[in-house]
């Protein structure tokens, strides 16, 4: 199996790819298990590719030594699946990247085989997996550990180029997978999503990006554990030097859920991915009603859920106003993206009309469109564009 162009963001909520344009997500969970404890897992077996998203299983060597995992939502339930997300998590040296991306890698192969071979009768499915080009990212505090950028991101894209090996257990879709990555690099997350902005994904320019002309952008990448800001020069070009690069640790997204989980809310949540999950599916309704799956008895959470994102929002703000404060008579626009942006929304803009008036709320205060995947989007522009690239220099010595 080909695969031309494989984007990843390593969420520290969410694992997200784009794949030859195929999009699909996982909980960034990850529990590994004993050899015993993966052998008994499962007492029934399936047949459609679609279920081994939910019930990933796989194994893997590790400095010699197989080590086994679940991955996704079937991690989630476990006693330790969310452990990651009280600290800040090397994301160069720890397993839990390069195992969802065997594990994400498993289920595509699945799936695509699967419709192969409703589609070829005599088709023989391959257990080789090569990818022409990998792109993931890193956030900026990451990055910063290291005296220039550059090196800490080509630790992070050798981490999978190479050849890897994988054993899906899910009964019923056992595999072993060789994966083959030939070409890969890492960017830097919030820097990477002005290409998204500029740029769709046939490479013409987005009407939306002239806005950003004649202004400084501070791009805001609001995330479930860190938050990387970007202050681009006017017309949504590179940032100039580190300084321009700034990453807030304090006061991550999903601590704050933690908190407001069991301070307020721990009769209705058993944990802070079952409020996470809420608050995603209902933050765009009218009322955020919780129902008892016992007695149908509803809850009305709207107005404790909806002031808490508010005060987050504040945070959130002043962290962001601190970290780039504009020159005299100059103004900053301010785009927010990411996972948390989408769900602040509605916060932001009350937060910011309070704070300013309504005027600057609306032209200087702008939550991006497709703002969870907005990081996502500016890799596939990229790889889009390196894969045009590549193209023409084919062409030009043939």
């Amino acid at each position: 199996m080909n695969i031309s162009r494989f984007n990843v963001d390593f969420g520290n909520s969410m694992y997200m790819n784009l794949i030859d344009g195929y999009f699909f997500e996982l909980p960034t969970n990850v529990v590994e298990i004993k050899k015993e404890v993966a052998e008994g897992k499962f007492t029934s077996s399936i047949d459609d590719p679609t279920d081994l998203k939910d019930r990933l299983l796989i194994s893997t060597e590790i400095n010699e030594e197989e080590r086994f995992f679940l991955v996704g939502e079937i991690a989630e339930k476990e006693v330790l699946g969310n452990n990651h997300i009280k600290k800040l998590h090397n994301k160069v040296e720890s397993h839990i990247p390069y195992v969802t991306f065997l594990a994400a890698t498993a289920y595509y192969h699945a799936l695509k085989s699967a419709e192969k071979k409703k589609k070829e009768d005599n088709y023989v499915e391959d257990n080789h997996v090569e990818i022409e080009y990998f792109q993931t990212m890193l956030p900026i505090w990451l990055l910063k550990r290291l005296n220039k950028f550059s090196e800490m991101q080509e630790k992070m894209a050798q981490r999978f180029i190479g050849s890897h090996q994988v054993k899906v257990l899910t009964l019923g879709m056992e595999r072993d997978l060789e994966i083959t990555v030939k070409d890969g690099t890492c960017r830097i997350e919030s820097e990477v999503a002005r290409w998204a902005i500029k740029k769709d994904f046939e490479l013409n320019d987005q009407p939306d990006a002239k806005q950003f002309k004649n202004y400084d952008v501070v791009a805001c990448d609001l995330g479930g554990g860190t938050d990387d800001l970007a202050l681009l020069p006017a017309g949504l070009k590179a940032p100039k030097d580190r300084d321009s690069l700034v990453s807030n640790t304090e006061a991550p997204f999903l601590v704050h859920l933690e908190n407001l989980r069991k301070n307020k809310l721990l009769e209705h949540f058993e944990s802070v991915r079952d409020l996470e999950k809420f608050i995603y599916t209902n933050i765009q309704k009218t009322k955020m009603i919780r129902t008892d799956g016992n007695t149908g008895q509803k809850f009305d959470l709207t107005d404790v859920i909806k002031q808490s994102l508010i005060e987050y929002a504040e945070i959130k703000i002043a962290q962001i106003e601190n970290a780039f404060t504009p020159p005299k008579d100059k103004e900053y626009k301010y785009v927010y993206f990411g996972g948390v942006a989408e769900v602040l929304k509605e916060a932001i803009s009350k937060v910011t009309k309070v704070r300013y008036n309504s005027e600057i709320s609306e032209e200087n205060h702008i939550v991006a469109e497709n703002a969870r995947l907005l990081n996502l989007y500016g890799l596939e522009v990229l790889s889009r564009a390196e894969q045009v690239k590549r193209t023409k220099k084919e062409a030009q010595s043939i």
